[in-house]
């Protein structure tokens, strides 16, 4: 750093003389560097221990949920698939459509998860001439229906 110095003072003094008593001469100073970092030995460094979850209390659990209640679905169709039978049901049920239960073809006319829904449907059905079942799909029992007598 001396040597830095000393070449400022010595050219500011010929600048602010306006004389240029000696030619400026240009050398090569080698300014000294930082030493490199230490280098860190790996062999003592302690190894790193991996991470373990350990549960606390604290942490989220999802609660417990009640055991699934059973939800009963009540199926309404009919026996009778005819063509002309479907066109009939459609006209009052636009869903209506074939499916298989129990091994045979049916019409589903619809399905419930209550009973009292799955009874007013087939009580309408019949008051059109149609006779239809109710049967509970959880259970696999036929729903009895009271059936109503209509004055012609």
């Amino acid at each position: 750093m001396n040597r830095i110095n000393q070449l400022t003072a010595l050219f500011s003094c010929q600048f602010i003389l306006g004389v240029c008593l000696v030619p400026p001469t240009y050398t090569q100073t080698v300014v000294e560097t930082l030493p490199p970092p230490p280098q860190l030995n790996k062999s003592k460094q302690s190894p790193v221990p991996e991470e373990v979850f350990v549960p606390r209390d604290l942490d989220f659990r999802v609660p417990d949920l009640p055991v699934a209640q059973k939800v009963d679905s009540y199926l309404v169709y009919i026996d009778n698939t005819s063509p002309t039978q479907l066109e009939q049901i459609k006209q009052t049920i636009p869903t209506a459509f074939r499916r298989q239960h129990q091994g045979k073809t049916v019409i589903q006319a619809g399905i419930f998860s209550k009973e009292l829904n799955a009874i007013n449907l087939a009580q309408n059905l019949q008051s059109q001439g149609i006779y239809s079942h109710i049967v509970n799909l959880t259970t696999a029992k036929e729903v009895a229906l009271k059936i109503r007598k209509f004055k012609s």
